[in-house]
Order: C-alpha cells, then structure tokens, then sequence
C-alpha cells in the first residue's frame, strides 16, 4: 500500500514523439544544459584524476628505484674482486676503505712515520708483532681449486677444524706473511740488537731474507701504487726536495685485523700436524722447502 502511494505521488510524464524534420519544441540550450553537461562534468573529473595518477608514478617510480639503488645490499668486497685473484677471504670479511694520509718522511708522531724502521726497542717490536702475528684459517675445498691449486696436496685439518659438508684444508693470510718478511728483514738491518751472538746459527738466514724480499717485491710489482708524489720547496734548501708524505685510499687495517681474528684458528699450530700415512706429495726440487728440510737434517745430525 505504501509502495502504491509513493509512486502515486511521483509525477508521470510520457516521452512524446517528435519527427526529426519538426525538431525538437524545446530550446536546444536548455536541452544540452540538462544533461550533456553533467555528463562532461564526470568525464573531466575522470580525466584529472588519470592525469594525478600518470604524473605521481611518474614521480613516485623513479624515486623509490633511486631508493632501491641506494639501499640495495652491494656484492661484499665488490671492487676489491675486480682487482684481485680468488682470496676466500674476500667472501668471508667486509674490507671497509679509509682514506689515509701516510708520513713515512715523518720522524715520529705521524702514522706510518718512521718510527716503524728506528732503532728497536720494546715499544717498536709490540708495534710489529700487533701487525704480524700469523694465524691459521679454514679453507674449503672449492676454495683450493678456485685459486688454482691442487688439493689431492693440500695439508687437510684435523678432525676437529671441518667445517659443513666440504673438506677443509689450512690456509694462511698472504697479508700477514709479508708483514713478517719485511719484518725479517727490519731485523736483519738490526742485527746487533736481534741476534747478539750473529746469525751463523739462525737456520736459513739468508735464504729466509732472500726470500722475504722477493715476497715483498713481488707484492710492489703485483699491486703497483699508482699514486704520485710531489717535490716541493723547503726553508733550508735552494733545490726542490721529494714530498714522500702522502693521501691514499687504504684498507682499514686495524677493523681487517679485529675481523680475521674472529675466524682466525688461534689455537691450531701447524708444525704440530703429522702427514697421514698414504697422503699424496709433492717435491721439492729448486725450492724454500728443500732447503728447510736439508738444514732441519743437518741441525738433527750435528745434535745426534
């Protein structure tokens, strides 16, 4: 009943006919203002609101791939791998770069100042032995082969030291290893102060100097420094003298250090290992290790 009142109430109008040739009797600007303009009104609010959106992703993608690129987690060590052979250690520490300004020309008080090579004493060789001491590292079987060797030869760790499902071999930091030989070599310039009684007993001594230089000349040679140094004009001198003081781009060798001690196996001496029965060899024709051998021999027969 409700419903048969209200649609008693709307008003009934009947559409009425008109041939196209008569026309419409209504105003036609009345008639275009009824209805095509509501109908524009919707089609330009679409527009703008397609517009906003176009323009925002315009906007808003390129930021957030800019974001994205900023934030995006680099390869780890991702230019030093550009510029060095496989290392294991490249995938095992964050090698942070610090620029660094070095005074080797410096007496005293200036980092990497001469102080490194002056007349030792006890402050000087903690100096070294904070920068040199060796420790032994895991070294997984991929590893090996990655730096083209063979490990049928490889020294393997005890039991105790494998690591996951892969064989694991003893590695060492060649960095700490040159850090020794130019060490062994600051001694030898030194003797009076390191070996009193001369060096007639150390075993191997020239061989063992002989071979720390070629190590740090093969390191110079290897991984050149492009740097440049300049001459300059000095109070005490009419002629340009060297600048040997200089800026370059660095590892930061003390955050290097805290981090290979973390993985480091401090407590595993080497030359406590035994080689097992049956592991395969190689010689030592023409090489350091002969000579070690023969003089360990020696020593033991001058003992016997």
């Amino acid at each position: 009943m409700a419903h048969g009142l209200f649609w008693n109430a709307v008003p009934k109008s009947e559409a009425e006919y008109a041939p196209l040739d008569q026309g419409c009797s209504c105003d036609e600007d009345e008639g275009a203002d009824r209805f095509p303009a509501r109908r524009s009104g919707w089609s330009q609010t679409t527009k703008r609101l397609v517009q906003v959106f176009v323009v925002s992703q315009l906007i808003v993608l390129p930021a957030g791939a800019v974001i994205w690129w900023l934030n995006r987690q680099a390869p780890m060590n991702m230019y030093l791998k550009k510029v060095s052979s496989y290392s294991p250690l490249l995938n095992q520490i964050e090698i942070p770069m610090t620029l660094r300004f070095d005074e080797p020309q410096t007496l005293s008080g200036g980092v990497g100042d001469m102080t490194w090579g002056s007349r030792p004493n006890q402050e000087i060789d903690r100096m070294w032995e904070e920068i040199t001491s060796e420790s032994s590292i895991p070294v997984t079987e991929s590893d090996v082969i990655a730096m083209k060797k063979d490990p049928s030869v490889a020294a393997m760790l005890p039991e105790e030291y494998q690591t996951g499902n892969e064989k694991t071999y003893l590695g060492h930091a060649l960095v700490f290893h040159r850090l020794h030989c130019l060490n062994y070599i600051r001694k030898a310039l030194y003797k009076d102060y390191y070996y009193p009684n001369g060096t007639d007993e150390v075993p191997m001594h020239e061989h063992h100097i002989a071979h720390c230089i070629a190590m740090v000349l093969d390191h110079i040679t290897c991984a050149g420094d492009p740097g440049v140094y300049v001459y300059q004009w000095y109070d005490h001198t009419d002629i340009p003298l060297p600048d040997a003081n200089t800026w370059g781009k660095c590892w930061d060798f003390k955050q290097f250090r805290k981090d290979f001690d973390k993985i480091a196996l401090k407590d595993l001496n080497p030359f406590q290992m035994v080689k097992p029965p049956g592991a395969k060899s190689v010689t030592e024709h023409n090489n350091l290790q002969e000579v070690i051998y023969k003089t360990a021999q020696e020593k033991t027969h001058k003992n016997s």
